[in-house]
């Protein structure tokens, strides 16, 4: 994860404001501990993603981006997502298809009632996934944070558990009149 991290911290450092805080390998280690522990407590979790290939018979798998819920609010069953991929990787589906999977997680497993994704603005790559995957866009929250040397604005999108179920059966229903 630290490699991955290194090899791509001019592209992440657009949007992401933790960069320096990871200077080396144990840094990536207190990183994994501390989400270990958040998700033992249950206040969020932060998963991996593997890039799996085969070639010639031959399977190899990589680390390509992190996902998970950044924050649960078990009161108001709210969970706030992020992930990110390296450069690379992006443009091929890999995200959206992650997020289906913590999305139907979130809901199904977890109880959760309602999903977050805060993007900045200017991160159309980021943003166009909570659109892909419907959620709603609830407005800009201005000057959200502080990345480095200046504020960016974020784009709030929120999806429900009752609107992801019901995307979940207009498209089987589609399917079956196919």
């Amino acid at each position: 994860m630290f490699a991955l991290t290194e090899a791509n911290r001019a592209y992440l450092r657009q949007w992401l404001p933790w960069l320096d805080a990871i200077e080396g390998v144990n840094d990536t280690q207190n990183f994994i501990e501390h989400t270990r522990q958040q998700a033992i407590d249950l206040q969020g979790f932060v998963a991996a993603i593997w890039e799996l290939r085969e070639l010639d018979s031959v399977t190899t798998d990589r680390i390509v981006g992190v996902i998970g819920l950044n924050r649960i609010a078990w009161r108001d069953r709210i969970g706030d997502v992020g992930y990110w991929l390296g450069a690379a990787d992006g443009g091929r589906g890999m995200m959206t298809n992650a997020c289906k999977v913590l999305v139907d997680y979130a809901f199904s497993t977890l109880n959760l009632n309602r999903l977050v994704i805060a993007c900045a603005t200017q991160n159309h790559r980021s943003r166009a996934i909570p659109v892909r995957l419907g959620f709603e866009h609830e407005g800009v929250a201005r000057e959200a944070e502080w990345l480095y040397d200046r504020f960016v604005d974020h784009e709030i999108y929120a999806l429900l558990k009752h609107d992801w179920h019901s995307r979940d059966i207009e498209t089987s229903d589609r399917h079956r009149q196919d």
